[in-house]
């Protein structure tokens, strides 16, 4: 299994017994110099690239900037990860490596909806932060668990509300993975379409790892949709998307979902996704001129000097999280406990940051992040085509970007 590592388990262990700075009395995770957080994720299997990114490009790279600079209250962020090429059985044993052996303060940004949830019981039976994972289902009322971005299900909302009331469409359908991170799409949507008065008119699945989607393609054909949501990772989405144009998809508006909405989707899927729609919950990672969005960029260009290291919505992510975090950090204080970083997050009201809408927290209320905008593929690039959206009180709500 492959393991990404920043400081050994016995460099940790070293430095606790030969440094004065450091302490073996306080918070799990924590001494007077460092704080140690990670994650189990992909760096392997279907979600390779996006866990990669996530990681060495998003939050490693922010991270590094803020070790620069002395770290937080004097403490430097060390960091330990391990693959689990998407497979939750390994999730659950790399996550129990990182909080009974590395001892995690937290559990930052974990990856994948199967691998995650198959943490979740476990972390919060031990009473560890699972803090912002990139994962859409639902997580509500559990102490130590902050979500990310918006819920599956409610992006699922708000396309099905922006199809129907914007763009006036009847004829709804959905390829989706024939697990639980497909249902999440599929089953809300439905409901959103009854209140409508409209039905889901037609629904095709496929296993997990499909590449041969031209059966479902034919059948959603045959439906005459005017939109199909296509739920799928990136390697099965392209294949989705491929199928459709070789058999001519034409008067059908695909939307792309989850971690479809970004330009390695469409270069998957070998340029044949001009005028695919979706919606993107992250501003443009290459062409937003906002200064935050410049400040990621050239964060990147400083920390990340490989060939891979290119802007795009999943270093994006790790790289927001990272700042969410360490903003947590900040407010904290200096006597950090997890108790006391759960607190300081709860007390966060209206964070500006930049890059989403304004970030606030509560002791009922752990969700970063309820809005994304429509967007549009233009010459293999997702432009904007909405404002921010979002569902409030049951209805769609439309703010400017």
């Amino acid at each position: 299994m492959k393991q990404i590592t920043k400081f050994s388990v016995l460099g940790l262990f070293l430095m606790f017994f030969l440094f004065p700075g450091s302490s073996l009395g306080g918070e799990v995770g924590v001494t007077d110099t460092t704080v140690l957080v990670g994650c189990s994720n992909s760096f392997s299997g279907p979600l390779v690239y996006p866990g990669t990114q996530l990681v060495n490009y998003g939050l490693e790279i922010y991270f590094k900037h803020i070790n620069a600079q002395g770290g937080v209250h004097g403490r430097k962020i060390v960091t330990q990860y391990y693959d689990d090429g998407y497979k939750p059985q390994n999730a659950v044993a790399n996550t129990k490596r990182l909080v009974e052996q590395d001892k995690v303060f937290a559990i930052l940004s974990p990856q994948g909806t199967a691998p995650v949830m198959a943490t979740v019981k476990y972390l919060t039976g031990n009473k560890v932060p699972l803090l912002f994972p990139f994962q859409g289902v639902p997580i509500k009322g559990v102490k130590t668990i902050f979500t990310s971005f918006a819920p599956y299900p409610t992006q699922s909302e708000v396309v099905t509300s922006w199809l129907v009331e914007k763009k006036g469409f009847k004829r709804i359908g959905i390829l989706y993975q024939d697990d639980k991170y497909g249902y999440t799409f599929r089953d809300p949507a439905k409901k959103v379409l009854e209140k409508y008065g409209l039905e889901l008119i037609a629904a095709e699945s496929y296993k997990r790892g499909t590449v041969d989607m031209s059966a479902q393609i034919a059948k959603l054909k045959k439906a005459n949709l005017d939109a199909l949501i296509l739920v799928a990772l990136p390697k099965s989405g392209a294949s989705a998307l491929k199928e459709a144009h070789k058999q001519g998809l034409k008067g059908t508006k695909i939307i792309s979902s989850g971690p479809l909405t970004d330009e390695k989707f469409i270069i998957l899927s070998g340029g044949v996704g001009e005028g695919v729609w979706g919606l993107s919950l992250w501003p443009d990672p290459v062409n937003s001129q906002r200064p935050a969005m410049a400040e990621y960029r050239e964060m990147m260009k400083k920390y990340g000097k490989d060939k891979d290291n290119r802007p795009n919505r999943y270093s994006l992510f790790g790289y927001f999280y990272a700042k969410l975090f360490v903003e947590g950090l900040k407010k904290a204080g200096k006597n950090l406990t997890r108790d006391s970083y759960l607190a300081a997050l709860e007390g966060m009201k209206n964070w500006e940051n930049g890059i989403v809408p304004a970030v606030s927290f509560s002791g009922s209320a752990h969700l970063a992040q309820n809005a994304g905008f429509m967007v549009e593929v233009k010459k293999d690039v997702f432009k904007p085509i909405s404002g921010w959206v979002r569902l409030k009180d049951g209805k769609l709500v439309e703010e400017p970007l």
